[in-house]
């Protein structure tokens, strides 16, 4: 039934004026749904669970990317935590390498006796700017591979035997530094070969020219050659 607004007569759902008054009357809200309301309400309905279902989809999807985005940080790190310590033993390693030259071994073998001599090659120092100290290293590795290959029936000189001879630096008038080598009569080996205990004869001369090169000869003359281009140590 349709109520009249005006004067409250009730009305057959038909009609659309009021038979009381004449007032035209409004649909009644408990009159039913049209189909097509119906459908409009059913449709707006599955709108609703279309847009509840794909924001459950999207939230599920961030959930599972903030997942996975927790699960690379925390792999990324494991590897890391150990990656200090290899730092730490590769800088160390590298600090010991940097602050020694670069040094191979040369085995000088004679041919008579196969006794062999060790002498290391360090081809990175730089021989125009040497310590006297590596002046006389220098020089006492080629006097040791040279005692060693010509005096067979002696015992063999060794690293430590460098105090058997005596060391005397000079500079010459090219400002090439020149040296003295003479026997040590008074040091340990040399008693063993029973050396003359009063004499500290000379056995030779070398020099370090201006490029640097060990040379053995004679003092105020020309007279030298080139046993020595790259530092050695005994």
């Amino acid at each position: 039934m349709k109520k009249c607004p005006q004067c409250g007569f009730e009305n057959q759902p038909h009609n659309q004026f009021c038979k009381q008054c004449g007032a035209k009357l409004t649909a009644d809200e408990d009159q039913p749904m049209t189909r097509e309301a119906a459908k409009e309400k059913s449709s707006k309905r599955k709108r609703k669970v279309i847009y509840l279902v794909i924001a459950i989809i999207l939230i599920l999807i961030l959930v599972l990317f903030g997942i996975a985005q927790a699960t690379g940080k925390h792999s990324s790190k494991s590897p890391a935590s150990t990656s200090p310590k290899t730092e730490k033993k590769t800088s160390s390693t590298a600090k010991k390498t940097s602050t020694s030259p670069a040094s191979t071994a040369a085995t000088v073998t004679s041919s008579s006796s196969g006794r062999q001599t060790t002498i290391q090659a360090m081809p990175d120092v730089n021989t125009k700017n040497l310590t006297t100290q590596q002046v006389n290293k220098w020089v006492y590795a080629n006097i040791m591979a040279d005692w060693n290959k010509n005096n067979t029936d002696k015992p063999p000189l060794t690293p430590a035997d460098q105090d058997a001879f005596i060391f005397n630096q000079s500079t010459d008038d090219q400002g090439c530094v020149e040296i003295q080598v003479q026997e040590n009569h008074q040091s340990a080996f040399m008693k063993s070969i029973h050396a003359y205990p009063e004499s500290t004869p000379t056995i030779g001369w070398y020099r370090i020219n201006a490029q640097g090169y060990l040379q053995q000869g004679t003092p105020g003359s020309d007279n030298w050659n080139t046993i020595a281009q790259n530092y050695q140590e005994p």
